[in-house]
């Protein structure tokens, strides 16, 4: 044991040996065993210190009271501190070496002098000499006075050895700079400040003097503490006064290591100055005034840690300046106070060296001083005359800035700039104030390296005006993520990312904590390097239309400072320093940096230009502010109840990134319109761009309305659409939402419609434009939720919000959008009385009049045809232009549309522009790429950055007057224009002017210059740079799929439903199909993740060249891109099928088909079938398909059920049994023989032996191959039949184009469902009523006639219902049918029996409620009883619950019975029962109520939509149609006669009957539309109508009561 403890001994001697010399090197463990080894205090002590990360620096700059607050008793607190005082030395703070022993060596002469009063004065180790303990206060003697003789030698000793040691490796900074108070310069703990401790130098450049300070703070009484400032700082500057030289005092600084910032804490600023003005009139008494206009008051920089954060502590400093003017030839003797005689004395202080020495009264040394001060007051003059005329001598920086900043512009409304990127370190909090101007800079990123920025820096002051997202490098990074992706998800473009790249101070966690410069490049480096190669990509940003702006609001000293790293790599990314710009506020900020970069080979000269160096912040920001828009109104307004207004933010407007806010004082009070010179010019700017054929701006609204040019042509469907808009916002509506559809022909002036009308009613709406359709819809809806509310109070003070959609590629998307803004509106919980938005769908369509057919009530076309009185208007408006301007012929989109669409003038124009075209220069290319996109794409583009890269126009040096993409077009130019492009980034494109002039383009090119749409379309898909980079490469990626790819659909608004798309059916007609063939594999090569094209080539080579094996190998390939995809599964079932027609259409003049051929057809009927019952299988999880859509035009297809894979069985089925027929087995003249086939297909018998052809074995042997597909083939036609039935009777599509699309099929499969019931139902009706018939004949009999009139499923006869007046007979003989079947039936077909006897009981009552055929309702209600009984609650068909809900419905909901009791679980087995059975078509359809709740009893209480329909005298199918899409049709007295109105409550969501009395029944109504009780999920009584559908309950026309 007393081994061990000699040991553990001996290695405490040993670490308390290995402590390092310098106090600041220890580590926190060095602070632990210094605390528990040397002082022998208890080990808690030392882990106290430890867990508090306490080092040797900071263990320096703790109090007592610190320590007492980090939980150190009292007693060793003070311990720790008294030790401290021992080591520390009292005059220069330098440290002592613990454990080290004195010398004995002798000293040379620096023993303590004494000066003439007799305070005695220490020469310190650099050689300068400074007042000690006669001017100090006996508190701070122990540090401040020197040392007794031996401790004095001891610590020289020391000194001179520690001067032989190198000091550690610190960083040096500059200091503030003089004379200043506005700067944002701040020092950092540990660095050492660049320039020593000095006596005049040339009087201008200060000198300086450094002390700790931090000593006197924690052992001073407060008067004692005054008393040291004010001596150190009077005494100092009264130095600087006579010597006439500027100088700084930096209180906080430490000699040892010479000029580290340590900083001093302070807690009351104002205390100290107040001792300051205070006592500097008891130092200065003959010549206060003086010495006030030469010392400056106490200036407190800030310290910040190393990894730049707040540390509490300041360095105190104070300047003096005097100057020539105030001091002149006189001399300032001060008063300086004596701590040992405890009075004032007087002195004389000059610059001595270093140091501040006194002059004694009489003294030889003072006279001849002071004999001199006319000499010294004479050169004070000139210095300060030099250093006038140096500062004259710099360049005026203003014009500079501007120039760099705008690309040789004036305004930032011009600039050559489209977006800017700003680097930015920490900012003064004081500077704060100046930095407005990165409001009005378009800021598409902003890389912050000040952590503490969101709570005290230059990002909460933006975000107090403006919005900005906030982000951390990673956030680019997601794996996986294309560009496009990225700037979907971060909302690019849109709105600011302000992007913290040395982490975030106020959110916790080690991700976002800030780093010191190693550390930084150690963790976070790389991860700013990937993030500046994204932000520089020209995916991303434009190649020189983009400016990187560096704001140096602090000094970069250090070579491993991030804002270093980061301007090298955007100056690599960049290559070179054309599109870089750095704001340096301060001189010496400028020279800091020059001097660093310099050391990273940036050229200093280069820099220079690039580089604003002599402007304050203050000075920046003004010079910016005045380049702010000028097209803009200062303060923006919105439209409020009673003609009332609301101020629209900027920060505001900024959350709404999807929107273009059109506010009621657009375009009014703008700086432009006062300026005079150059209103004039923006207007002709304006004009002639919108009729050159560029989309109309507010501007050429606001130019018609405050009378700057003629009226605003208005067109004749202005007041028809006027009208509707005005008609759909009144009250009463139940929709908060609303539809308008406004049908236009392309170029014929639909969109500058919709913009007109939204001009003019922007004071009675809040009127904005969609501009961004891709973003997310529910986040449209959020957005227009803000927008609607906005500056309101209650729900009366709400406008309603018209809406401009603008072209949307399917019309589903507006349903979708509506769908998405009711969900909105509910979600916020908004209460409502009008509807709150109005969509204006302006579309594009080939055919509007048809398009506006659909839905007649709500829609008007546009056309290319104008009427005489608009005829007139635009003679009218062309008389003005001519007036105006001196080409209005080159006003190509006015002039046509003038001209009424004229096609000779078309041509004429384009001949005359591309007369004299050299076919193969890239100009040719260029204008045959646009004319193609624009005639077959809406709204295609190419990017301006890729058009200037492939005509080979260079980026750099833009501002200096490079050529433009106009000049390299030459004469092409004048049908070209520019335009903005919001989706997919945000950048300018180029089209044609007009889509008739581009479609004539490519007429001209085929017949003047033989250049073929394929081409042109092999030329464009060949181009590498238009796919590989640039902005705009995901645009024209998805436009050339787009135009290889999508069909024309009657639905869409086209003129005929296409097989291919347009660009492929016209090259088809006129150039053949191996054109295409061409040109489809160069599109799959091209996109060779786009398997939809090797889909197209499939379907190419079987439906136009009849080549199946090349179909199949196209096929084949689609199916292996996309193994789960439903269309692509068909497509391949299509070769096979497409195959099977056309070799039978061959084989059509032969009544036997031979073997072989047999062979080969079945085997192609088999994988036919397969493929379709594949893709019908993939129907059913449309979530494999998303992945395959979401790159393509597609993305929101999915919504969109697959039906084609049960067709396809059916027809491939129908095409089996017509070769079965044509083989020697079956012979479908003969009776018997068809019999025999029917039983084969039905799987009920074997294959039968010719009756009348001997040489059938063959034919048999390769049946009974195929077996296993023909016995099965009637079930597979039963399954995809009854699929169509419950498909299309059911459920009805959610929106009314789809019925249209919908009726088509319907029709094909109707016509398809006789083939098959002439084959497999066909019964005999003879024998039908042959009462001698065995009971299994006649049963089989009415079996097959019920399959055959689609009775023996409720589908089929629940469709009875839609086609009553027919019906009547057809459901007596049903019922009659069943009443046999029922008698007879086997007990395995029994329940279906009764199920389908009760329904077309209840049917035929509903058709005919005289008819002797219905059963009573009591047998009936027993029937369903014995259903119920076997079923139970889990049955997995949905039939005998809906039946339930019929006839358990109470007569009187008060009083229930034991069926009614169980209503609820019947409707829960209900929902239960079809979601499991029609979940997934119920993406884009909805259950269909086929009975209502009327006010008979017994089965006269189910009410059909016939007889409602029929109680209207004078029926209009178009009238009735709308009035049930409506809703209006539950508020006829038609309808509230035959209907009863149920009373419940509206919660969750669901309507609950009220139902029962006592009882604890929750029976669950799904509504049509909540309407506004939705909104907040309110719960109140309400009433309504209810209706009866196989998904469940449903309520309609739900009013609050």
């Amino acid at each position: 044991m007393g081994k061990k403890r000699a040991k553990t001994k001996s290695i405490k001697k040993n670490d308390q040996q290995s402590l390092p010399e310098e106090i600041e090197d220890w580590t926190k463990e060095h602070v632990k065993q210094w605390v528990t080894d040397e002082l022998k205090l208890e080990e808690k002590h030392g882990d106290t210190l430890l867990q508090q990360d306490v080092t040797g620096t900071s263990l320096k700059l703790l109090s007592k009271q610190d320590l007492i607050d980090m939980g150190i008793t009292h007693g060793p607190a003070i311990q720790i501190m008294h030790a401290l005082k021992r080591r520390d030395d009292p005059g220069e703070g330098t440290s002592k070496v613990p454990g080290k022993k004195p010398s004995t060596e002798t000293l040379d002469a620096k023993s303590p002098m004494k000066n003439k009063e007799g305070g005695e004065m220490e020469e310190n180790a650099h050689g300068k000499s400074k007042s000690t303990n006669t001017y100090e206060s006996p508190e701070l003697a122990k540090s401040e006075q020197p040392q007794p003789a031996n401790q004095e030698t001891m610590d020289n000793v020391i000194g001179q050895e520690d001067r032989k040691k190198p000091l550690p490796n610190r960083q040096t900074c500059l200091p503030y700079p003089f004379d200043d108070f506005h700067s944002g310069h701040r020092y950092i703990q540990q660095h050492v400040l660049s320039i020593p401790e000095t006596g005049p130098l040339n009087l201008i450049e200060p000198a300086h003097e450094f002390k700790l300070f931090a000593n006197a703070i924690e052992k001073a009484t407060e008067e004692n503490l005054k008393m040291k400032f004010c001596n150190e700082v009077f005494r100092f500057a009264a130095a600087c006064m006579n010597s006439r030289t500027n100088g700084t005092i930096h209180l906080g600084v430490q000699d040892k290591p010479h000029g580290e910032i340590v900083g001093v804490k302070v807690e009351n600023k104002d205390e100290y100055i107040s001792y300051f003005n205070t006592m500097i009139k008891k130092y200065f008494e003959n010549v206060i005034d003086v010495a006030k206009d030469c010392i400056r008051e106490p200036r407190f920089v800030e310290v910040l840690q190393q990894n730049n954060t707040v540390s509490e502590m300041f360095v105190i400093e104070i300047d003096v300046v005097p100057k020539h003017s105030c001091c002149q030839s006189k001399y300032f003797p001060s008063k300086i106070y004596n701590y040992t005689t405890k009075k004032w004395d007087s002195c004389f202080f000059i610059r001595d060296g270093a140091s501040s020495k006194n002059l004694p009264e009489q003294s030889k040394e003072r006279n001849l001083f002071i004999s001199k001060l006319d000499k010294l007051a004479a050169l004070r003059k000139e210095a300060e005359e030099e250093h006038r005329e140096k500062k004259k001598k710099k360049d005026c920086e203003g014009h500079k800035l501007v120039s760099l900043l705008t690309g040789n512009n004036d305004l930032l409304d011009n600039s050559h700039y489209d977006w800017y990127i700003l680097v930015l370190n920490k900012c003064h909090p004081s500077d704060i104030k100046h930095v407005n101007f990165l409001q009005e800079i378009k800021l598409f990123a902003v890389l912050d390296f000040d952590p503490e920025s969101a709570s005290n820096g230059v990002v909460k002051a933006f975000r107090e005006n403006r919005a900005a997202n906030l982000h951390i490098p990673k956030t680019y990074q997601k794996p996986g993520n294309s560009a496009s992706e990225t700037i979907e998800e971060l909302n690019l473009y849109q709105k600011s990312s302000w992007i913290f790249c040395n982490g975030m101070s106020h959110l916790r966690g080690e991700g976002f904590q800030p780093l010191d410069p190693k550390m930084w490049q150690q963790q976070r480096a790389a991860e700013v390097r990937k993030l500046i190669s994204f932000l520089s990509h020209p995916d991303i940003m434009p190649r020189g239309k983009v400016l990187v702006v560096f704001l140096l609001l602090s000094k970069v000293e250090d070579p491993s400072d991030p804002m270093i790293e980061v301007f090298c790599t955007f100056y690599q990314e960049l290559q070179g320093l054309d599109d870089m710009l750095c704001i340096c506020i301060g001189e010496k900020t400028y020279q800091c940096w020059k001097d660093v970069l310099q050391t990273r080979s940036i050229e200093p000269d280069a820099l220079a230009d690039r580089c604003i160096s002599n402007l304050s912040l203050d000075m920046v920001n003004g010079t910016i502010l005045k380049l702010r828009s000028v097209t803009q109104t200062s303060q923006r307004f919105l439209p409020s109840k009673g003609y009332s207004s609301s101020v629209l933010s900027k920060k505001d407007e900024d959350c709404m990134t999807s929107l273009e806010i059109l506010c009621e004082n657009e375009c009014k009070d703008t700086e432009i319109e006062k300026d005079k010179d150059r209103f004039p010019k923006f207007k002709k700017s304006q004009e002639e761009h919108f009729y050159r054929g560029g989309k109309v701006s507010w501007w050429n609204f606001y130019f018609s309305s405050e009378n700057y040019s003629s009226p605003f042509i208005k067109r004749d469907r202005y007041d028809k659409l006027e009208e509707l808009i005005e008609s759909e916002s009144q009250p009463l509506k139940q929709s908060p939402t609303k539809i308008i559809n406004l049908y236009h022909h392309p170029g014929c002036g639909g969109t500058t419609l919709a913009m007109h009308i939204l001009w003019e009613m922007r004071k009675k709406f809040r009127c904005a434009v969609l501009k961004n359709k891709t973003l997310d819809f529910a986040e449209i809806g959020t957005q227009l939720t803000t927008l609607i509310t906005y500056g309101t109070s209650n729900q009366s003070d709400y406008l309603p919000v018209l809406l401009l959609v603008d072209d949307f590629e399917e019309q589903e998307n507006v349903y979708l959008l509506q769908h998405a803004i009711q969900s909105a509106i509910a979600e916020k919980g908004i209460r409502y009385e009008n509807p709150l938005v109005i969509i204006l769908n302006c579309m594009r369509s080939q055919n509007p009049g048809e398009s506006s057919k659909s839905n007649s009530l709500n829609s008007i076309a546009l056309k290319q045809n104008l009427s005489v009185k608009e005829q007139r208007a635009f003679e009218e408006k062309l008389k003005e232009i001519e007036d105006q301007y001196e080409h209005p012929e080159d006003f190509y989109s006015f002039m046509i549309m003038k001209k009424n669409f004229d096609q000779q003038y078309i041509e004429n124009v384009v001949k005359n522009t591309l007369k004299g075209l050299d076919i193969t220069s890239k100009q040719a290319h260029l204008i045959s790429f646009l004319a193609l996109l624009n005639s077959y794409v809406t709204e295609s583009t190419i990017s301006v950055s890729q058009c200037e890269e492939f005509l080979g126009i260079s980026t750099k040096k833009a501002y200096w007057g490079r050529e433009s993409l106009e000049d390299k077009m030459g004469n092409c130019s004048n049908i070209i224009i520019q335009t903005e492009v919001q989706e997919r980034g945000r950048y300018k494109g180029v089209r044609i002017s007009h889509s008739l002039i581009a479609t004539q383009c490519l007429e001209e090119f085929k017949q003047t210059y033989k250049l073929t749409k394929s081409e042109i379309t092999l030329l464009l898909l060949q181009n590498n740079l238009f796919y590989d980079t640039g902005i705009g490469r995901d645009k024209i990626q998805h436009d050339v799929q787009s135009m290889l790819l999508t069909r024309h659909r009657k639905e869409h608004g086209d003129d005929t439903d296409t097989l291919f798309s347009p660009l492929i059916e016209a090259i088809q007609k006129e150039e053949g199909g191996t054109e295409v063939e061409v040109v489809l594999t160069e599109g799959t090569q091209r996109f060779s993740q786009n398997v939809f094209l090797s889909q197209a080539l499939a379907r190419h080579f079987y439906i136009k060249e009849k080549n199946f094996d090349y179909a199949l190998e196209w096929a084949q390939k689609a199916k292996k891109g996309a193994p789960n995809n439903s269309y692509i599964s068909d497509t391949l079932g299509q070769v096979y099928k497409s195959e099977i027609k056309y070799r039978l259409e061959e084989s059509a003049q032969k009544s036997v088909i031979s073997v072989d051929v047999l062979k080969d057809l079945l085997h192609l009927a088999k994988n036919a079938s397969e493929a379709f019952k594949v893709s019908q299988q993939q129907t059913e999880n449309k979530e494999s398909e998303r992945e395959d859509f979401q790159s393509t035009k597609y993305k929101r297809r999915y919504e969109i059920y697959n039906t084609s894979g049960y067709l396809g069985e059916i027809e491939t089925g129908l095409y089996t049994i017509e070769i079965l027929e044509c083989t020697p087995l079956f012979n479908k003249k003969d009776e018997l023989s068809r019999k025999h086939l029917i039983h084969f297909l039905s799987g009920n018998q074997g294959i039968p032996k010719s009756t009348w052809n001997t040489g059938s074995e063959e034919y048999r042997l390769i049946l009974e191959e195929y077996g296993s597909y023909l016995s099965t083939l009637q079930g597979s036609f039963k399954k995809a039949f009854d699929f169509f039935e419950n498909y299309f009777v059911f459920l009805k599509p959610k929106n009314p184009e789809k019925e249209i699309v919908e009726l088509k099929i319907r029709k094909k499969v109707q016509e398809f469902f006789k083939k098959y019931v002439e084959i497999f139902c066909q019964s005999d009706t003879d024998l039908l009523m042959n009462s001698k018939l065995s009971s299994a004949l006649q049963v089989e009999n009415y079996r097959k006639s019920l399959e055959g009139s689609k009775a023996d499923k409720f589908s089929g006869l629940l469709e009875q219902l839609s086609n009553h007046e027919k019906s009547r007979s057809k459901l007596e003989d049903i019922v009659k049918k069943y009443t046999v079947l029922l008698a007879q039936s086997s007990t395995k077909s029994l329940q279906r029996d009764k199920q389908n006897f009760i329904l077309a009981s209840i049917i035929l009552n509903c058709l005919n409620p005289k008819s002797k055929m219905v059963k009573p309702f009591s047998e009936l209600k027993e029937q369903l009883r014995t259903i119920l009984q076997s079923v139970g609650f889990e049955h997995r068909f949905a039939e005998p619950y809906f039946l339930a809900s019929l006839l358990f419905w109470p007569e009187n909901r008060k009083q229930l019975d034991k069926d009614s009791k169980q209503m609820e679980k019947y409707l829960n087995s209900l929902k239960k029962a079809f979601n499991g059975q029609y979940w997934q078509m119920c993406r884009s359809k909805q259950p269909i109520a086929f009975f209502y709740l009327g006010k008979g009893s017994l089965l006269n209480k189910f009410i059909h939509k016939g007889k409602i329909d029929d109680s209207f005298t004078t029926p209009c199918s178009k009238n009735l149609s709308a009035l049930w899409q409506s809703g209006e049709i539950w508020k006829t007295e038609n309808a509230e006669s035959l209907l009863l109105r149920l009373t419940g409550k509206a919660e969750d969501n669901l309507v609950y009957v009220d139902y029962g009395i006592e009882e604890d029944i929750r029976i669950p109504a799904r509504p049509v539309f909540l309407g506004q009780l939705k909104s907040g999920r309110s719960i109140e009584r309400v009433s309504f109508y209810l209706g009866f559908s196989i998904g469940g309950l449903i309520a309609y026309d739900i009013e609050i009561i």
